[in-house]
């Protein structure tokens, strides 16, 4: 785990989400510490850092 941390909304009244940003060899891996039974759903996206994939 790289960061993790709550969303805020734009009047910082609400935490809509959290971010997890997970370094893992492929999708499955980095929703693995994402467990159902702390979130509703897990969105995956490929990332790279210094910028998304192309």
């Amino acid at each position: 785990m790289t960061a993790y941390g709550p969303l805020l909304s734009d009047d910082g009244a609400a935490r809509p989400g959290t971010a997890a940003l997970v370094r893992a060899p492929g999708p499955d891996a980095a929703r693995a510490p994402l467990t159902e039974d702390r979130y509703a759903e897990a969105e995956v996206h490929a990332w790279r850092f210094g910028g998304r994939a192309a």
